[in-house]
């Protein structure tokens, strides 16, 4: 019986020098999925820098409609790059994994880059 592709690829790259295995390598493609669009990116890089904005909040720094920007926070959930936070009627967001946190790839995206930019965001 000849191996899983899968695993055969997984135990290449764990041969190689701290390479990361098969099932990390899609979870970071996930992740770039629902980084894809702008809006998206955009949603992420203001809860990297407000601490908990509220919805309405997001709709107004986006400049998109309440359902737009519904349906790509809804995204970023179930990629888990953002969380909910329901407390009575208010609804909250913040970044799954602030940065800091131990995770095989930079996060928040270009967190570095938005703390030493005069503006504190890497959006021209």
């Amino acid at each position: 019986m000849s191996p899983n592709p899968d695993q055969a690829l997984d135990q290449r790259l764990d041969a190689t020098s701290g390479a990361l295995t098969l099932a990390q390598y899609d979870a970071a493609s996930a992740l770039f999925r629902a980084l894809a669009a702008p809006i998206r990116l955009a949603i992420v890089e203001l809860l990297a820098r407000h601490d908990q904005p509220h919805v309405h909040q997001i709709v107004d720094a986006v400049g998109a409609t309440q359902t737009l920007v519904s349906q790509h926070l809804r995204v970023l959930r179930q990629a888990q790059v953002v969380q909910r936070l329901q407390v009575g009627r208010d609804t909250t967001y913040q970044l799954s994994h602030p940065a800091g946190r131990s995770s095989p790839l930079p996060w928040p995206p270009a967190a570095a880059e938005a703390a030493a930019s005069p503006t504190g965001c890497v959006f021209p």
